[in-house]
């Protein structure tokens, strides 16, 4: 990743210039110094205004001519440094700037020019020293100030970088660039500050707005709106994808991140508008399909969901993944023999998947074959040790046999192997409560750390209203009920545990309600029980469509 600096408000940034002229003085004997000081002058003036006026020839031989008569002129060894930097000789335009340095040593223009070459140079160090140096003499340069930042930012240590956000910031409060934002917000979420980054970001998005400034390209703009999507700062993704998009519509890479930021933020109609769109327009890849294959599943439409999963693996036969993808997605459409077909033909590819056998035993479990379903969850695990999902899904099926001890400690085996899977502290819960002597309040530490890792997880709300039910804290399960049936209005077991809540603090007219409302979806019991199963498959997954 590189920054780029706009030049309009950082002068003599990454200047250089080569020139092999040799570069001795040969001053008239029968002139005098005065004279030759003025034509000197003249010389440097006349090459500096022809430099000015993109007239570089004229510039460079008046610049030569005045360097020939006094050797020791700063001016023209610093615009020789620049031209020779505008031609690409670097290693000349480094000894006119680095003489110039010699001649004007308190001069902080000259020393972050000379900077500037050293670091085109790769010569890190020395630049460093002399940015530092140029910084001493003068602490408010922008330009050096940015320069000094590429090189902490380069270094890529949480220290550097640390060192390089406050450059930054320092150097764009003194001259507001729009690329200097952007740093910023890049910075940022390789500290994986996420508040930071969102507060940057802001900054960043009404520089832009606002400014006259060229704007970043397309292929600039998505790669940052992917890296704000993999921090989980999903509007501000959105944001920068779409202005990708406005810059570059045919980019297929650029719509298949902005439908997984729509999915992410659960704006399915936008998802499958853009994707459909892309299709529609002969923009279609693998990801593409493959992301379309999910918007058709979270509306059921599972006859339009297999034929775009299909489509992705034709286009890309060898992707592991999409085969994974496939074989969940026949799985959750009631189709677990056809996707163990399916999952087998891959495992032929890639024999030592462990997502693949991850797959092969979600479908067994789905099937009722538990046996084989451990079978094949522990060969996931064999062939990685540090699966922490496998681990959870051997909990699953233990689940289903009884064996709760034994289940609750594969879970947390799998939080020991990846403490971010928040779903797994609802499944310690329930299994649980499942239990007449479980630690009441061990269970709601659980419930409530998947809560707080995840506030949108449905089954949580539902299960600590239970607890609460069984605990006799009736206030404190309506509230979580109510959140419940809020998250998830047609939870029908919600309705009626909520219900007998309501009966409880003689709340009749809302316990009849809510009684009535379980009635009418109760048909729906086996159904919403597979969908709880698709939840977890969906958040144990962790597929990265």
């Amino acid at each position: 990743m590189s920054f780029v600096v706009s030049s309009r408000n950082v002068a003599f940034i990454f200047i250089v210039i080569i020139c092999s002229v040799n570069l001795r003085a040969q001053l008239p004997v029968n002139v005098s110094d005065e004279q030759n000081r003025r034509q000197t002058d003249d010389l440097t003036a006349q090459g500096i205004s022809a430099f000015q006026s993109g007239e570089m020839e004229k510039a460079r031989q008046l610049l030569e001519q005045a360097l020939r008569k006094d050797p020791k002129n700063s001016e023209a060894h610093t615009f020789l440094g620049i031209l020779d930097d505008n031609a690409g000789n670097f290693e000349s335009a480094e000894k006119h700037f680095a003489a110039a340095v010699r001649l004007v040593p308190d001069s902080a223009s000259a020393r972050n020019n000379h900077g500037a070459i050293l670091l085109r140079l790769n010569r890190r160090a020395q630049a460093k020293s002399e940015f530092e140096a140029s910084l001493k003499i003068d602490p408010d340069q922008p330009n050096a100030l940015v320069n000094l930042a590429q090189i902490f930012f380069a270094e890529d240590t949480p220290q550097s970088l640390r060192a390089a956000l406050n450059l930054f910031e320092k150097a764009d409060s003194i001259a507001p660039d729009a690329a200097v934002a952007r740093s910023l917000v890049i910075i940022a979420l390789k500290l994986k500050e996420k508040e930071k980054t969102s507060e940057f970001y802001r900054n960043y998005a009404l520089r832009l707005e606002k400014s006259d400034e060229i704007k970043p390209d397309a292929d600039s703009r998505a790669e940052l709106g992917g890296a704000l999507y993999e921090a989980g700062l999903l509007a501000e993704a959105e944001a920068e994808l779409k202005a990708a998009l406005d810059s570059d519509p045919s980019n297929s890479d650029t719509i298949a991140r902005l439908g997984r930021v729509y999915l992410a933020r659960d704006d399915i109609s936008s998802a499958g508008k853009t994707l459909e769109t892309a299709v529609a327009r002969g923009y279609s890849t693998a990801a593409i399909y493959s992301l379309l294959a999910v918007v058709y599943e979270k509306i059921g439409r599972y006859d339009n969901a297999i034929p775009a999963m299909r489509l992705a693996i034709n286009l890309e036969p060898e992707s592991e993944k999409y085969r994974f993808q496939y074989g969940l997605l026949l799985t959750n459409a009631e189709a677990p023999a056809a996707a163990l077909i399916r999952i087998d033909e891959a495992l032929k590819t890639f024999p030592n998947s462990s997502r693949l056998w991850l797959a092969r035993g979600i479908a067994e479990l789905k099937s009722g074959k538990n046996n084989d379903a451990a079978k094949s969850i522990n060969h996931a695990i064999e062939l990685d040790p540090d699966f922490a999902q496998a681990y959870a899904y051997l909990g699953l099926v233990r689940v289903q046999i009884g064996q709760f001890n034994v289940a609750i400690e594969l879970y947390e085996k799998a939080l020991q192997k990846d403490p971010t899977l928040s779903a797994i502290h609802q499944m310690i819960a329930d299994v649980m409560l499942q239990q007449t002597d479980a630690d009441n309040r061990r269970i709601e530490s659980e419930l409530k750390k998947s809560i707080a890792s995840d506030p949108t997880f449905t089954l949580s709300y539902l299960a600590l209203g239970k607890l609460y039910i069984r605990m006799s804290r009736w206030n404190e399960a309506v509230e979580y009920l109510e959140k419940t049936v809020k998250l998830e209005p047609d939870l029908a077991e919600a309705y009626y545990q909520l219900g007998r809540v309501y009966a409880r603090l003689k709340r009749k007219d809302e316990s009849a309600e809510a009684l009535d409302k379980f009635k009418t979806l109760s048909e729906t019991q086996k159904k919403e029980s597979d969908t709880q199963l698709r939840e977890l498959v969906k958040r144990l997954a962790n597929v990265r469509f």
